[in-house]
């Protein structure tokens, strides 16, 4: 499972010098398996070199002609996210990217919010804390896109939130660009419904009448493009992966 870097392991991990490393001498250092590829989805890899650690995301490890078409796209897509974002410690650090299909970034142990094991969160302080997160990633121009699926929010022993998986999400682009505005704006509402919907899950008495529910606030015409998008990511599924 991708986790979030806290600012100790962060400066650890980047003192070792990822970009020297091609992708095949990476995977020489695998510790750790978190999921394994097949049709649209990538390798997801521990890699440890002189006792620090990064998670390798490979999208050769997908369907062959998935991999080939679509791998380098998405790639792209996160990398550039993450560049974006580099500056919040909620959102893990590019480190390296070894090829156009896979990169390397940081790690640090944590769990997913439904499913945790060891960890017990004051849900109260979390969820602020995961607002002021989003608020900070839209700030920074960007829109996850993804929130809605809890798997994609983690927390760390201390309580802190890490947003992954950013292949879907979606950049601000120029002022004068309205059409790329308003979608903007839309996935920005969308991802802080989600807060509402993690609370249902893990946390219901903290649902607020005045919680923000996407339907509401994004519309159906921000929500049906939302779903234009996830109907995009199942047709490329279906086309390039056996």
């Amino acid at each position: 499972m991708l986790t979030y870097p806290a600012q100790s392991e962060r400066t650890i991990s980047m003192s070792v010098n990822w970009s020297s490393y091609s992708l095949q001498e990476l995977k020489q250092h695998i510790t750790h398996t978190f999921r394994s590829g097949g049709g649209s989805r990538p390798d997801v890899l521990l890699i440890e070199i002189d006792g620090q650690r990064a998670v390798l995301k490979d999208q050769a490890g997908a369907a062959r002609f998935f991999s080939l078409l679509i791998g380098p796209i998405l790639s792209w897509r996160e990398s550039k996210a993450l560049k974006k974002l580099d500056a919040l410690s909620c959102i893990p650090t590019l480190l390296a990217q070894p090829t156009a299909r896979s990169f390397l970034m940081t790690y640090h142990p944590s769990e997913p919010i439904t499913r945790l094991r060891t960890i017990d969160p004051d849900w109260a302080i979390f969820f602020d804390r995961l607002s002021a997160s989003i608020d900070a990633m839209h700030r920074a121009g960007v829109a996850h896109n993804d929130l809605r699926n809890p798997t994609n929010t983690l927390i760390t022993a201390d309580g802190e939130p890490i947003m992954v998986d950013l292949v879907a999400a979606f950049l601000r682009g120029h002022k004068w660009n309205l059409p790329n505005q308003w979608i903007f704006n839309k996935f920005c509402q969308v991802d802080q419904s989600a807060i509402t919907k993690m609370k249902a899950l893990v946390a219901p008495t903290l649902v607020k009448d005045e919680d923000i529910v996407a339907e509401e606030i994004a519309g159906r015409f921000g929500m049906a493009i939302r779903s234009l998008g996830q109907w995009i990511r199942k047709l490329s599924r279906r086309l390039f992966t056996d």
